[in-house]
Protein backbone atom coordinates (compact mmCIF):
# COMPACT_ATOMS: atom_id res chain seq x y z
CA UNK A 1 0.00 0.00 0.00
CA UNK A 2 2.74 2.27 0.63
CA UNK A 3 4.86 0.98 -1.43
CA UNK A 4 4.43 3.89 -4.30
CA UNK A 5 3.35 6.51 -2.08
CA UNK A 6 6.38 8.48 -2.22
CA UNK A 7 7.03 8.08 -6.19
CA UNK A 8 3.00 9.37 -6.03
CA UNK A 9 3.40 12.25 -3.34
CA UNK A 10 6.41 13.91 -5.70
CA UNK A 11 4.87 13.36 -9.10
CA UNK A 12 1.80 14.90 -7.58
CA UNK A 13 3.91 17.83 -6.10
CA UNK A 14 5.05 18.00 -9.65
CA UNK A 15 2.16 18.17 -11.54
CA UNK A 16 0.66 20.85 -9.25
CA UNK A 17 3.76 23.09 -10.11
CA UNK A 18 4.78 23.35 -6.54
CA UNK A 19 8.04 23.39 -4.62
CA UNK A 20 9.09 21.24 -2.10
CA UNK A 21 9.41 24.48 -0.34
CA UNK A 22 6.19 25.73 -1.53
CA UNK A 23 4.39 22.43 -0.01
CA UNK A 24 6.72 22.30 2.71
CA UNK A 25 5.26 25.74 3.72
CA UNK A 26 1.42 25.02 3.14
CA UNK A 27 1.19 22.06 5.32
CA UNK A 28 3.98 23.38 7.79
CA UNK A 29 6.90 20.93 7.87
CA UNK A 30 10.28 21.23 7.12
CA UNK A 31 10.95 20.71 3.28
CA UNK A 32 14.05 18.07 4.37
CA UNK A 33 10.31 16.10 5.92
CA UNK A 34 9.03 16.56 2.25
CA UNK A 35 11.91 15.08 0.67
CA UNK A 36 11.58 12.16 2.99
CA UNK A 37 7.97 11.70 2.46
CA UNK A 38 8.73 11.49 -1.10
CA UNK A 39 11.79 9.02 -1.15
CA UNK A 40 9.89 6.58 0.85
CA UNK A 41 11.88 7.41 4.05
CA UNK A 42 9.24 8.59 6.44
CA UNK A 43 5.19 8.32 5.69
CA UNK A 44 3.19 11.25 6.65
CA UNK A 45 0.59 11.30 9.55
CA UNK A 46 -3.05 10.42 8.25
CA UNK A 47 -3.53 14.30 9.30
CA UNK A 48 -0.43 15.34 6.55
CA UNK A 49 -1.91 12.70 3.93
CA UNK A 50 -5.32 14.45 3.84
CA UNK A 51 -3.61 17.76 3.47
CA UNK A 52 -1.45 17.09 0.93
CA UNK A 53 -4.10 15.20 -0.76
CA UNK A 54 -6.24 18.43 -1.07
CA UNK A 55 -3.28 20.72 -2.29
CA UNK A 56 -2.62 18.07 -4.60
CA UNK A 57 -6.05 18.04 -6.01
CA UNK A 58 -5.70 13.95 -5.68
CA UNK A 59 -7.66 11.48 -3.54
CA UNK A 60 -6.16 9.84 -0.35
CA UNK A 61 -6.86 6.74 -2.74
CA UNK A 62 -4.63 7.72 -5.52
CA UNK A 63 -2.12 9.05 -2.98
CA UNK A 64 -2.20 5.13 -1.59
CA UNK A 65 -2.68 3.33 -4.74
CA UNK A 66 -6.00 1.83 -3.63
CA UNK A 67 -8.06 -0.26 -5.80
CA UNK A 68 -11.24 1.62 -5.97
CA UNK A 69 -14.28 1.15 -7.91
CA UNK A 70 -15.19 4.57 -9.15
CA UNK A 71 -17.50 3.38 -12.52
CA UNK A 72 -20.15 4.63 -10.65
CA UNK A 73 -19.01 7.73 -9.05
CA UNK A 74 -20.02 11.10 -10.68
CA UNK A 75 -17.88 13.87 -9.97
CA UNK A 76 -19.66 16.91 -8.71
CA UNK A 77 -16.44 19.28 -9.39
CA UNK A 78 -17.51 22.86 -10.68
CA UNK A 79 -20.79 22.65 -10.06
CA UNK A 80 -22.75 25.22 -8.50
CA UNK A 81 -24.63 24.00 -4.73
CA UNK A 82 -27.93 24.95 -6.73
CA UNK A 83 -26.95 22.30 -9.47
CA UNK A 84 -25.67 19.53 -6.59
CA UNK A 85 -28.19 19.77 -4.89
CA UNK A 86 -30.74 19.12 -8.14
CA UNK A 87 -28.75 16.22 -8.56
CA UNK A 88 -29.09 15.08 -5.07
CA UNK A 89 -32.81 15.46 -5.62
CA UNK A 90 -32.77 13.26 -8.95
CA UNK A 91 -30.42 10.66 -7.91
CA UNK A 92 -33.02 10.47 -4.77
CA UNK A 93 -35.94 10.20 -7.12
CA UNK A 94 -34.36 7.23 -9.02
CA UNK A 95 -33.47 5.34 -5.66
CA UNK A 96 -37.11 5.94 -4.68
CA UNK A 97 -38.70 4.96 -8.40
CA UNK A 98 -40.86 8.00 -7.55
CA UNK A 99 -40.09 9.55 -11.01
CA UNK A 100 -41.19 6.76 -13.13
Amino acid sequence: MFENLGTKLKSARINSNLSRKQVAELIDVSVSTIGLYESGTRLPSLSILVKLAAHYKVSVDYLLDLNTNFSNTLSLDGLSSKQIKTLKMVSECFRNEECF
